[in-house]
């Protein structure tokens, strides 16, 4: 109960220890033979100034391997909190696997969910599992709590190719006015969230939020599911299938 109330009322919650080092051990190795090209049944996007160097995966929840991260657990807390049966609406790997990784301006999902993939209703919000250790060195995730109780709309200049904006997005991008606005509005700041691997954090799909480059020499990779409401199936999709799942299966 105090968990769900912290998650309504600041948009994220942090799990300690999710998942047991042996299972992180093996996604270790199917993320290693990723990057080293040794596996190469992924969609893949690469960083935008280097397009040798992988940024993210897509469509991993189909494969056996990470399948067995959505557990019976997660599926319950997804019920829970978007009130019914619940669908994956996108899973990705997100790398930095090094001081020449970029990292992703402020956003908030839903922002985008929502102008490219027509999902209408808030009721979605994002897993994120930590493979590696998340440090302010390496690129973790920066949030404003509460913010996920206000959307900004950003201007759209439209004509984006879309794995070149999932490589570095450029629309959806509140400026610092209205970051500003709803630190104001809420009395809140940033908050880092450095987290340890095995560590969870549950995020609302409209918390804004952000992560910076990777300074060290060492990767930092991160799992992501986006866990949507069955009934908040998207309109009209504008994206590919691998970003925007519009063939819902409930878990």
């Amino acid at each position: 109960k105090k968990q769900i109330n912290f998650y309504n009322d600041n948009g994220f919650i942090i799990l300690k220890n999710y998942y047991k080092k042996a299972m992180i051990d093996s996604i270790k190795l199917e993320c290693l033979g990723i990057t080293n090209n040794k596996i190469k049944k992924y969609y893949k996007i690469y960083e935008p100034e280097n397009n040798k160097k992988i940024r993210s995966v897509l469509n991993i929840h189909e494969k056996d391997v990470f399948q067995k991260l959505i557990n019976k657990n997660l599926v319950e807390i997804g019920n829970s909190l978007l009130g019914g049966q619940i669908y994956i609406h996108q899973s990705r790997i997100n790398f930095k696997l090094n001081s020449s990784s970029n990292g992703w301006n402020w956003h908030s999902d839903f922002e985008t969910w929502f102008s490219q993939d027509g999902m209408q209703q808030m009721r979605c919000f994002t897993c994120m599992i930590a493979v590696d250790d998340n440090t302010k060195s390496n690129g973790a995730l920066v949030v404003i709590p509460k913010s996920h109780k206000t959307f900004i709309s950003c201007p759209k200049n439209g004509g984006i190719n879309s794995e070149d904006e999932f490589a570095e997005q450029t629309e959806g991008v509140p400026n610092k006015h209205y970051i500003n606005k709803i630190l104001e509005k809420y009395k809140t700041k940033p908050k880092l969230l450095e987290i340890n691997s095995g560590d969870l954090v549950l995020f609302d799909c409209n918390l804004l939020h952000y992560s910076g480059e990777n300074k060290t020499n060492e990767s930092r990779t991160n799992i992501y599911f986006v866990l949507n409401s069955i009934e908040n199936k998207l309109n009209n999709p504008n994206r590919p299938l691998e970003m925007a799942n519009n063939n819902p299966k409930t878990l």
